[in-house]
């Protein structure tokens, strides 16, 4: 643990990106408690009519007097929060999965990764607004369920590999040659020292749950207003009644931006840190 660690700590872009994390997942927790105005309240005495960056409001209204700077945290908060649950539920069932196969070798390992072939032939995206035109709901749990079940198959290949090298080990030999259960071989033998490039990929996969809930958002196919996002903060940035107000445009695309990237830098350091043939 301490090898890794300082390995990490050598990619200065990787501190960075963690740095970068930290400040921004400080800002989305606790900035919309400590400011002033409510996220989703309407200004009826200035509605229609964006005001711009100002003393009151830093980085202005939007066109429904609603503060941008509380939006943007809050939104942040919503869109991290479903990028990371994703992650959590691709990781979770990936992970099992390939286990399984990889343990299993044969015929059921080939007709399991036969199975991950044909998901990864899914175009997602469409898969995804077509699930939620059938459901006809937008709820958070949907969006998250949608987005960790179609991600979770680079996972299970990368588990699957781990695995299939893990087990002809002498500690997997030996714990089979003592009786230990194929179940119990896996849960605490096997998965556990397969994790480390699943941590990496795991970094990763925030940052594309983050986009594709921004893109899902953006099509009202998303977190449904009041309750910002900042993909659907994108969509009203881009009506026809706030186009001479850039900033409204600026702050969440520079947030998506910003946090795509620094969970990019953090796990290129992550792979490095992992990599036990990195010195």
């Amino acid at each position: 643990m301490g090898g890794a660690w300082r390995r990490f700590s050598r990619e200065r872009t990787a501190l960075v990106g963690l740095g970068a994390i930290g400040l921004i997942l400080f800002g989305v927790i606790f900035g919309p408690l400590l400011s002033p105005y409510s996220p989703i309240a309407i200004d009826h005495s200035i509605i229609g009519y964006p005001q711009a960056p100002s003393a009151a409001h830093c980085l202005g209204t939007d066109l429904y007097g609603r503060d941008a700077l509380t939006r943007a945290l809050l939104g942040g908060r919503v869109s991290i929060a479903i990028g990371f649950t994703a992650m959590v539920v691709a990781i979770v069932f990936g992970t099992i999965y390939g286990a399984i196969s990889g343990t299993a070798g044969g015929v059921v390992d080939a007709v399991m990764m036969r199975i991950v072939d044909a998901l990864f032939s899914f175009p997602a995206f469409f898969l995804i607004i077509t699930v939620e035109a059938l459901l006809n709901r937008f709820a958070l749990v949907i969006i998250v369920l949608i987005l960790g079940f179609l991600s979770w198959m680079s996972v299970a290949r990368l588990v699957r590999a781990e695995v299939l090298s893990l087990k002809r080990r002498d500690f997997v030999e030996a714990a089979r040659a003592i009786g230990v259960s194929p179940a119990r071989l896996v849960l605490r033998h096997l998965i556990p020292n397969a994790l480390a490039p699943v941590i990496v990929t795991a970094t990763f996969s925030i940052g594309d749950n983050i986009l594709a809930e921004a893109g899902l958002s953006y099509l009202g196919l998303g977190v449904q207003p009041p309750m910002p996002s900042w993909g659907n903060m994108l969509q009203d940035a881009l009506l026809p009644a706030v186009r001479s107000a850039p900033w409204l445009v600026v702050t969440p695309g520079l947030l998506i931006v910003v946090t795509l990237v620094a969970f990019a830098l953090m796990g290129e350091g992550l792979r490095a840190a992992v990599d036990v043939t990195a010195t």
